[in-house]
């Protein structure tokens, strides 16, 4: 019996170790494509469910998912209604892995196979190139796996003449409740479901337990899971809250549908499905897994608009925390990190223009901008820290680009709030026609970039504010020429052409930085709307250097 349980707690370990390296290998294989497939496919509540049940077998990592999901809705890429449906879809995708064990360990039984399997992948990850040496992690990562499961069927074996079903909760109200209790503890304890879901089929493939006791504790595992995930969105975002209270209540949902499912199930299993034995327990178990989350999604997709209000008002907004999208937990998936760099950005931006539109629309209180742009400054220091520590591998040439283009947008952000500093500008520019009327085009400009900015769906048409920049750089020299000819004629200040002169240029350098930054913001968007050759031809001027004037 000792080497029953030593069989059985090593077989575990290795289906758990299995499963973190079957993760490790599938993310860096293809987890950067995945998550920017995360955010162009879903378009709608049925679109998340799919994308996150079919992400979630992919990688085999729900927390994966649901950490991208995340992320996405804190940054605006998503809504909160699209990233539940993500996070209920990836609870669907996480019973793929138990019929993964029921078909390839139990049904086909891999056990031997699996050990050249580790070699193959080992050698792949030791002697080939990234991707296929990712790969080859993946490949070790299953066959250790079916290694654990081999593993724990044989130390389970090995119990089965001193544990038995009777030495369980009995299939009662409460002995179900306090199998579904052990069910939980068994998660907490491993925190992950799928090893406790590989334990149960495992007994009941023995016979430890019964189905009926094993479908118990399958609710358990479910349940269990939803306290790590509160325990996880604690302290964190706003849409991390949230997401974590969605994950709880929907799971309690599930269990609460499952509990009173189950003696049904139960009955109709045993009396039409199992007829002639030619189905086995496990498939019973995990087809029960697979049904009662089927069963949670089906009562709570109809009340996805009350229930998203409902979490809405339970976590509201963060009140003027321009910073709470830079989660340090997202550090390590680039794409998620980039994307709430640059929301955070975009806040910044429109606030910025809000101030700028100000100025040149009506009377304004030099300290109180003052105060506001210390505050987008400091705003702005904390996200160029933030995107200091995100590691992004060479080989992923879209991140590296997303993330060099974020680099650039915060670049233009800075140099414009620069340009408060020479107000005197906007003096001489109040008292000249010809660059009043500039400003208030610039103005309108401004007014319909925050508006296009509103909506993150939208892609911002830069190029009335590429056309306006032109417009005065190549107007420059004629307008020097004018303003010189009208100081001559009139016998005007020599320090007051030279201050209409440098008017033109904070004109110009302020339409500049605001086109670019646009730019750059919309460059950097993880999913980008598809548009037609003519409106992608645009002029690429050198970045690093003020226009000349």
């Amino acid at each position: 019996m000792d080497s029953g349980i030593l069989n059985s707690i090593g077989g575990l370990g290795l289906f758990l170790l299995g499963m973190v390296i079957l993760t490790t290998g599938l993310k860096e294989l293809a987890g950067d494509t995945i998550r920017r497939m995360i955010a162009r496919f879903t378009t709608s509540l049925p679109s998340g469910i799919a994308t996150g049940a079919v992400v979630t077998a992919i990688l085999q990592s729900s927390s994966a998912t649901t950490v991208t999901a995340v992320g996405f809705a804190g940054a605006g890429l998503l809504t909160l209604s699209q990233s539940l449906g993500i996070v209920f879809g990836a609870n669907l995708g996480t019973t793929i892995t138990g019929w993964i064990v029921v078909l390839f360990g139990f049904e086909f039984k891999l056990g031997l196979l699996a050990y050249p399997l580790v070699l193959l992948g080992v050698m792949l990850n030791l002697f080939a190139r990234k991707r296929i040496a990712a790969a080859g992690l993946a490949v070790a990562g299953f066959g250790l796996i079916f290694i654990g499961i081999d593993s724990l069927q044989g130390g389970m074996s090995g119990l089965a003449n001193g544990v038995t079903p009777e030495s369980f909760p009995q299939d009662s109200w409460t002995g179900r409740l306090l199998l579904i209790f052990i069910g939980i503890g068994i998660t907490l304890v491993t925190q992950s479901s799928s090893a406790g879901m590989a334990m149960a089929l495992t007994a009941v493939h023995t016979g430890t337990i019964s189905l009926a006791q094993g479908a118990a504790m399958v609710i358990g595992f479910d349940v269990g899971t939803t306290f790590t995930a509160l325990m996880a969105s604690l302290g964190g975002s706003v849409a991390a809250r949230r997401t974590g209270l969605a994950h709880v209540f929907y799971n309690l949902v599930a269990a609460v549908a499952a509990y009173f499912l189950f003696p049904v199930y139960i009955w109709v299993w045993n009396h039409y499905l199992n007829q002639g034995d030619v189905l086995s327990q496990e498939i019973g178990l995990v087809a029960f897994h697979t049904l009662f989350n089927c069963v949670g999604l089906l009562l709570i997709v109809p009340f996805i608009g009350p229930f998203s209000r409902m979490i809405t008002r339970v976590v509201p907004e963060a009140v003027n925390d321009q910073t709470e999208r830079l989660e340090e937990s997202l550090i390590q998936n680039p794409n998620v990190a980039i994307e709430a760099s640059r929301s955070t950005l975009i806040d910044v931006f429109q606030r910025v223009l809000a101030v700028f539109h100000r100025l040149f629309t009506s009377e304004y209180d030099p300290v109180k901008i003052q105060v506001e742009l210390k505050q987008y400054h400091a705003t702005l220091e904390t996200t160029s820290d933030y995107l200091r520590r995100i590691n992004i591998s060479e080989s992923d040439a879209e991140t590296l680009r997303c993330y060099q283009e974020v680099v650039l947008a915060l670049d233009h952000i800075q140099r414009l709030m620069r340009r408060y500093n020479d107000l005197e500008r906007l003096e001489v520019t109040r008292k000249v026609e010809q660059l009043s009327q500039i400003a208030d085009k610039l103005a309108t400009l401004i007014t319909q970039t925050d508006a296009a900015l509103q909506d993150y769906s939208v892609v911002v048409d830069e190029q009335p504010l590429e056309h306006f920049w032109l417009e005065l750089d190549q107007n420059q020299k004629s307008s020097r020429r004018q303003f010189t000819e009208v100081a001559t004629k009139t016998g005007a200040d020599f320090d007051m052409l030279l201050g209409q002169l440098d008017a033109y240029r904070w004109l110009s350098r302020i339409s500049f930085h605001l086109w670019r930054g646009v730019h750059h913001l919309q460059k950097a968007r993880i999913v980008t709307s598809v548009i037609n050759p003519e409106q992608a031809k645009e002029l690429q001027p050198d970045d690093s250097i003020e226009p000349s004037m």
